[in-house]
């Protein structure tokens, strides 16, 4: 992976990125490790079945649990983790999210769903902290990973404008839009490291091509 400085004119290649020790236990780590895993498996899988045309694809037979908690389980990391490692302030949900991680709560209200997004001929692999914000007039938190972005909704108010067949939570068939990369802010990323950083742009390009 590569990590940047805030105004993308450095990076640096690494290969565990940064790290802190001080969150987890051995056995909570364990844990949330196994749904990490089974999710990097399944998004690869699936980004190799998936066109590049086309709005969406229904994807069969995901244990959208797994998903679920796997964008869940680095959400919360970042809500506990120290300021210089990117925490967000997500308030009580902090908890909430705790609880649904390692004590099975419902809080049937937080759910996620996920995008496929492509610029129709290449794409960029990598992973982008979670950040809270809003999609329409509904709290979200926002994750990268791995040409796919994750929406947790943690907001009590329905979230109208995404489909029920999207949601994660209890699902095996899930429906997933593929997103044009211009739409995106991850897009516009992209295009901003292609502009300011030749090198890191090339990086993130290899890195696309060899995952």
């Amino acid at each position: 992976m590569a990590v940047t400085n805030g105004d993308l004119s450095g990076f640096q290649p690494s290969q565990n990125g940064r790290y802190d020790d001080s969150i987890l236990c051995a056995q909570c780590d364990n844990v949330l490790g196994k749904d990490e895993k089974y999710a990097f498996e399944t998004l690869a899988k699936i980004r190799d079945g998936f066109g590049n045309r086309g709005s969406h694809q229904v994807v069969a037979g995901l244990d959208g649990d797994r998903l679920f908690r796997c964008a869940t389980g680095v959400a919360w990391k970042f809500a506990l983790t120290k300021e210089h490692y990117g925490r967000i302030e997500i308030g009580p949900y902090a908890d909430t999210l705790r609880r649904i991680l390692f004590y099975q709560s419902e809080a049937l209200h937080v759910d996620a769903f996920m995008m496929r997004f492509h610029d129709g001929t290449s794409e960029a692999r990598f992973f982008r902290a979670p950040q809270p914000g809003r999609y329409g007039s509904v709290n979200f938190i926002r994750l990268g990973l791995g040409g796919f972005i994750f929406l947790i909704k943690i907001d009590k108010r329905p979230a109208n404008n995404v489909p029920r067949e999207a949601w994660l939570r209890g699902k095996g068939d899930v429906l997933v839009p593929l997103m044009p990369a211009n739409f995106l802010e991850e897009g516009k990323l992209l295009r901003n490291i292609d502009g300011k950083n030749r090198k890191l742009a090339s990086f993130l390009s290899r890195a696309a091509q060899s995952a």
